[in-house]
């Protein structure tokens, strides 16, 4: 056994599930269940790589992770477009839905990764997580369902107070509006005991990884076994690292989206290139390739962040009406067109330079490469997957295209110099605007899987 070898680590599992001790106040959350989900997804890699029970863990906490992003983004969306009235059946519904999706992928998603702990304390023979005690289940099995029984116990004293929503809307002639004055108390009284159960579950997480992490043989055995591993496949590490930069520039393209809520976008640009700027530096091409797109994704960023900054002030200070009036309005609304037709060009300078670093990547790392280049059959499959490849790059451009030059026509027109009716009818450009930036972020992420895919089965048996 090599004393020089790291043991193998449970960091951020550990950090992941720190995520779900707290309570939610009306459906918002403080710390975000898909932050937590995502660090388990990524301290699961390792373990995956050696143990399908925990690949099969590892999988569903990422469903979990998005079904939750999901959930938060749809949470938004209902609050900013119902009328006042209807709030609280709204959120009552909302309350409703977004428990049961969660405990539909939270229940599964932890159930998965104790069998797999409990699978592997098995295979190494760690008697201390798999040994039964007098009730007959071990210390895994324990937290296991210690931790089902919190998470539906949350998800249940977190409703009671919602229920005052709907009593208050189906009450209302009978001179019950009052209830709904107290709806915060109630929330917060609500928030106390599931504050108190999400203590005593977060000693019992402390206490299980602290056990784990005394187990130096055992992680030790594991880091050997990983490390055999991916000395026999090495090209798992060039899937693992394209499959971390693909994910990062998907959730950029779906952070483009524009939604305003009192004309500020809540969905920050500068978020969406950094995660854009990151996931190109991972990309396995030379520096000369990587560091301009880089460069390029974080001037997307500064450029955005300015244009939204001017939008909002031009709101704030200014009617539509002032623009012909005075100078101060003219200058604002000019310096707001200008700020808006620079972000796209930007956009579209970056978007063809990431594209043809996809290419570079999947003309280098995805597609069998056969042995024999004399023109046989494997050297004709590989030619049409690169011709087809590349068509799907053009169609990507033309949506992506489409999509900002949408985004900028609805920044123009949205405040319309003059009160005609054509102005007004343009101010519904946003609808293209949103749906086009949907289709483009849902296509850019499938292009990406496509790549995704190829350089897994390029370099799944080496």
């Amino acid at each position: 056994m090599s004393k020089k070898m790291r043991p193998m680590g449970v960091g951020l599992i550990f950090a992941g599930f720190c995520f779900f001790f707290n309570p939610y106040f009306a459906t918002l959350d403080v710390l975000p269940d898909f932050i937590g989900a995502l660090l388990i997804w990524l301290g699961l890699l390792t373990y995956a790589r050696i143990s399908e029970p925990m690949a099969e863990a590892r999988r569903a906490f990422l469903k979990l992770a998005l079904a939750d992003a999901v959930k938060n983004l749809m949470l938004l969306v209902i609050f900013g477009m119902g009328p006042s009235n209807e709030q609280p059946t709204m959120l009552l519904i909302a309350a409703f839905c977004s428990a049961s999706l969660g405990l539909f992928f939270f229940l599964p998603a932890v159930r998965a990764l104790f069998d797999g702990m409990e699978y592997l304390a098995l295979s190494y023979d760690c008697a201390p997580l798999y040994a039964v005690n007098r009730s007959g289940h071990s210390v895994t099995e324990r937290l296991k369902r210690f931790v089902c029984a919190f998470l539906v116990l949350r998800e249940i004293i977190s409703l009671l107070p919602e229920f005052a929503a709907l009593l208050n809307s189906a009450y209302v002639d009978s001179g019950m509006v009052w209830l709904y004055d107290y709806i915060g108390v109630m929330r917060l009284l609500a928030s106390f005991p599931v504050l108190i159960l999400g203590l005593i579950y977060l000693g019992r997480v402390i206490v299980y990884f602290v056990r784990v992490l005394r187990q130096h043989e055992f992680r030790l055995r594991l880091a050997e076994a990983y490390a055999a591993h991916m000395e026999s496949h090495p090209g798992v590490a060039i899937r693992a690292r394209h499959l971390v930069a693909f994910v990062l520039l998907g959730l950029g393209a779906v952070l483009t989206l524009d939604f305003y809520l009192d004309f500020q976008n809540i969905i920050p640009d500068a978020l969406a290139a950094l995660l854009f700027a990151v996931g190109v530096l991972l990309l396995k091409a030379p520096w000369r390739y990587r560091l301009p797109v880089a460069a390029m994704a974080a001037a997307f960023g500064g450029i955005a962040s300015a244009s939204s900054r001017l939008s909002y002030q031009f709101y704030m200070e200014f009617t539509p009406a002032a623009i012909n009036k005075t100078q101060d309005a003219a200058a604002a609304y000019f310096r707001l067109w200008l700020s808006s037709l620079g972000e796209m060009l930007i956009f579209l300078t970056f978007l063809v330079m990431l594209l043809l670093l996809l290419r570079y990547t999947f003309r280098h790392y995805a597609g069998y490469i056969p042995e024999h280049t004399d023109g046989n059959f494997e050297s004709r499959s590989l030619a049409r997957l690169r011709e087809e490849f590349d068509g799907m790059l053009i169609k990507c451009f033309l949506l992506g295209f489409i999509s900002a030059l949408f985004s900028f026509l609805y920044d123009y027109v949205k405040v319309w110099p003059e009160d005609r009716r054509i102005y007004r009818l343009l101010e519904f450009l946003w609808m293209p605007d949103f749906l086009f930036a949907i289709i483009f972020a849902a296509y850019f992420c499938y292009l990406l899987s496509t790549v995704s895919l190829q350089i897994e089965a390029r370099h799944y048996y080496e």
